[in-house]
């Protein structure tokens, strides 16, 4: 999602999180990496929703659940 410093100098903003709601909610683009030392990226996921977002109507987007599902198997796999 852009706020409006990223929409006025587009920088690259790098956010890490454990949360899988949260790292769709707020990316546009959400990279899974494996376990422990020697990290590989096992997903690497645009995230195409509306660039406005609020929690309450994305988290009710069919896309978001299907980004979310498809995240989750990949961690879990991941594991």
């Amino acid at each position: 999602m852009a706020d409006p410093l990223h929409r006025a100098d587009g920088p690259t903003i790098v956010f890490v999180t454990h949360d899988i709601d949260e790292s769709v909610y707020v990316g546009d683009r959400v990279v899974v990496l494996s376990p422990g030392p020697g990290s590989r990226v096992v997903l690497d996921l645009p995230v195409e929703l509306p660039d406005e977002r609020d929690q309450i109507t994305t988290r009710g987007l069919p896309g978001f659940t299907a980004l979310r599902t498809k995240i989750g198997q990949v961690v879990r796999g991941a594991r």
